[in-house]
């Protein structure tokens, strides 16, 4: 799970500005149980950092993705969603409501035998589509 702490660490360490958006960026990221959309966060950030922008909330998701402290979910065509959560599990997309819910899977299905030209997988996503119970 992603903590302010260890994003600023990382931050430091990759050689980037720790600036107060991106502290607030991981800090309303923090123990989140949802999957917030770069609009999402944007607009819950933006009337506390009136400076902040978009571009700054995609470029700190991009930062924390590569220090494997995000998941930059691409479950939907036109949006982009965040998840702190980095242990192994699946997702879940309302067709509807567009909320995403995590799913648990069985490590034996994140595995897979892997043709001879594939030499290590770092890393798999799993996504389900349907209707969540509130909209069917």
């Amino acid at each position: 799970m992603l903590t302010v702490d260890m994003g600023i660490q990382y931050l430091q360490g990759a050689g980037a500005k720790v600036t107060a958006t991106r502290i607030a960026i991981m800090r309303s990221l923090e123990n989140r149980k949802d999957h917030p959309s770069a609009e999402q966060l944007f607009l819950e950030l933006k009337p506390f950092y009136p400076t902040l922008s978009i571009a700054t909330v995609y470029s700190t998701a991009q930062l924390l993705a590569r220090g494997s402290m995000l998941r930059i979910l691409s479950i939907d065509e036109k949006k982009v969603y965040f998840d702190p959560n980095m242990e192994a599990h699946g997702h879940f997309m309302c067709r509807s409501c567009k909320r995403v819910f995590d799913i648990p899977v069985s490590f034996n299905l994140m595995k897979t035998e892997m043709p001879g030209e594939v030499a290590s997988v770092e890393y798999g996503e799993i996504f389900y589509y349907g209707l969540c119970s509130k909209c069917a």
